[in-house]
């Protein structure tokens, strides 16, 4: 039976914390044989920091730490299709092809850890980079015509934890992450993206993704504005 969407949509509505949310969409789920979820933004894959874009991680501690240890983000196959594709898809889609040698790794250690199958729901918003909402567990039975149902309801859960978030910052508490506003800070001093890319060793792209989310984060309308407001908010100085 399909739960009552209705009923999940208004018990995360009545939590304004980000960890609860992503626990009480993993309730709601539980039945279908969810446990655990990561709400993750998702930069190219040789980001260092990549991590720093996490939202929420309800991920088992012990499978966090090895996959950071292991550099597992660069050849997630899961975070490559996210980024490309705004269907939500089951991990058995992925796994049931030919993948690398690395990406394998990355799925068969997972399970190792108990999270031996999943769903992502992919979300492309305008003017943000790519995001998905991750749910797994050791064994799922999602019926297909739950998926729509499941999409609605992650999607609803990502949008309460954002306006929980920009309703609980305080105008001048940091929003930034520390690689945003080293970038930032070098583009106040008249660097190009390019001269930034080589001070910091990180590719052109991965610099000019970080200025996309730092316009996001700012309601910024180019670099320039970006500098303002980080200077007014005390996130950089001059």
């Amino acid at each position: 039976m399909i739960f009552d969407i209705l009923g999940a949509v208004q018990r995360i509505d009545q939590v304004t914390v980000a960890e609860v949310i992503v626990a009480e969409l993993c309730t709601c789920l539980q039945r279908y044989g969810f446990t655990a979820g990561l709400i993750t933004r998702l930069p190219v894959p040789h980001d260092k920091h990549w991590f720093e874009q996490i939202i929420v991680n309800s991920w088992p501690r012990s499978w966090y730490e090895h996959y950071n240890a292991q550099g597992h983000y660069r050849h997630d196959p899961c975070a490559e299709r996210s980024r490309r594709t705004v269907d939500p898809f089951f991990w058995s889609e992925l796994t049931n092809q030919p993948l690398g040698r690395r990406s394998d790794v990355v799925m068969h250690e997972a399970a190792e850890f108990g999270l031996r199958q999943g769903l992502c729901v992919p979300i492309h918003s305008p003017f943000a980079s790519p995001s998905v909402v991750t749910v797994s567990g050791e064994f799922i039975n999602l019926p297909p015509a739950t998926i729509p149902v499941v999409e609605t309801l992650a999607l609803h859960a990502f949008r309460a934890i954002q306006r929980s978030q920009n309703g609980k910052h305080d105008p001048g508490a940091p929003i930034l992450s520390g690689r945003e506003r080293e970038i930032l800070q070098w583009t106040s001093a008249g660097k190009t993206a390019w001269e930034i890319s080589c001070i910091l060793d990180i590719s052109l792209h991965t610099v000019n993704t970080h200025l996309k989310n730092v316009r996001y984060k700012l309601g910024a309308a180019n670099r320039t504005h970006s500098v303002v407001e980080a200077l007014r908010r005390n996130e950089i100085q001059l």
